[in-house]
């Protein structure tokens, strides 16, 4: 009976254990959750002001200043495209929609580029709006990131960069498809690093290093000059190891895994 006893004594202290192991792991990816609002806040703040010149700037005729703010939205938008569409599918679908676009950034970019202003000044004051209302949304003191979206964003982020983005991209117009994909990396870089890698780091440090260095490959693979330079192959391999790698945090985390795809 002692031994009985002891032992039901330690099945009892290893349940307290785990309980507070998974109490400290929640609380840490909450404040990781937390310390990543600022960021993509920043970043949909960049989307906003650039898309606010671009209405300035068809108001006033002006092609390549319209063009430039084009591009400056885009930058800010595709940095925050982790939780885009996991935490704001509506407005999306409205701001990025491709390829198909019938309204938001695609539906302006051939038009722009082309430099017929009188055929985006609609869409544009509804890039806007989308975005104002996008921002307002993110901004509000009540809205937090739940850390399982963040990790269902970022990996189906990286796995888009594989499967899709390492073909060719998709702003052909703009010319900015390899642009995009580096603020894809760096968004990607942020989620992981602000919400997930302390925590990760102390469960499996293994893991932890796999997903940073993984990272920092793909990052290589599109830090270059000229898509024409991208090696697709790799960017394609590289991308979609690193959403295993993230997948296969999840159970480290409590989370459960991301599925890739729709």
């Amino acid at each position: 009976m002692r031994r009985l006893s002891i032992l039901v004594s330690f099945a009892m202290a290893a349940v307290v254990a785990v309980a507070a192991s998974r109490g400290e792991a929640a609380d840490s990816l909450a404040a990781g959750a937390k310390a990543y609002k600022p960021f993509a806040l920043e970043r949909i703040g960049l989307a906003l002001a650039g898309a606010r010149e671009l209405q300035a700037a068809v108001k006033a005729g002006d092609a390549k200043a319209a063009q430039a703010a084009w591009i400056k939205s885009r930058k800010g938008w595709e940095a925050a495209e982790p939780i885009t569409g996991e935490f704001f599918g509506e407005l999306d679908e409205a701001i990025d929609a491709w390829p198909d676009a019938k309204q938001g950034y695609h539906a302006i970019e051939a038009p722009l580029f082309a430099g017929k202003l009188d055929e985006v000044k609609a869409p544009t004051d509804k890039l806007v709006a989308d975005l104002a209302e996008f921002h307002r949304r993110l901004a509000a003191a009540n809205f937090r990131f739940k850390p399982q979206g963040l990790l269902n964003g970022a990996s189906k982020l990286a796995y888009e960069l594989g499967e899709n983005k390492s073909k060719g991209g998709e702003s052909p117009y703009a010319g900015t498809s390899l642009l995009d994909m580096q603020e894809n990396v760096e968004g990607l870089e942020a989620v992981y690093k602000l919400a997930f890698a302390g925590a990760l780091k102390a469960r499996d440090a293994k893991l932890a290093d796999a997903i940073h260095g993984k990272i920092e490959e793909v990052e290589r693979l599109v830090k270059i000059a000229d898509i024409r330079q991208l090696d697709q192959p790799a960017l394609r391999k590289a991308a979609e190891e690193l959403a295993v790698l993230l997948q296969n945090a999840a159970p480290k985390l409590g989370l459960k895994k991301p599925a890739f795809g729709e």
